[in-house]
């Protein structure tokens, strides 16, 4: 399966990467974003054809969150750069994300290391976008 044919709901996944997807969006809607990272790669580990790079790209823009938050903020941009090129080929909506509002809020993120707050242990933009 190409990038660009992946559907945008988890329909087409087996019990065990619907269920860690699931356990992915827990994780980032209590704001647990290493565990979240974690789970990613985990679903990384699972996956075959273009989700594999899905993941991936997905598992690295959570890492570029998690290094700002240990405070390290060139390293942070760095690899937010290296996610934009790994999620390019996919469509906006894969897998029940949305990528233009997870890249966007990273982007804001860690341009400046602000931009993003969190809300009820949520890390949210000022549009109220969750990561």
């Amino acid at each position: 399966m190409s990038p660009s044919a992946i559907p945008p709901d988890i329909n087409h996944l087996d019990a065990e990467e619907q269920a860690l997807i699931r356990l992915l969006k827990d994780h980032l809607e209590a704001g647990r974003y290493r565990e979240a990272q974690d789970t990613a790669e985990d679903l990384w580990r699972l996956a075959v054809d273009a989700h594999k790079l899905l993941w991936k790209g997905i598992s690295n823009a959570l890492t570029a969150v998690c290094a700002l938050e240990l405070g390290h903020l060139k390293g942070a941009q760095e690899i937010a750069a290296r996610t934009h090129e790994m999620l390019a080929p996919f469509p906006n909506r894969v897998v029940g994300l949305d990528l233009d509002v997870l890249l966007a809020t990273m982007d804001r993120f860690v341009a400046t290391g602000v931009g993003a707050v969190r809300v009820g242990g949520i890390l949210k933009d000022e549009d109220d976008h969750k990561l």
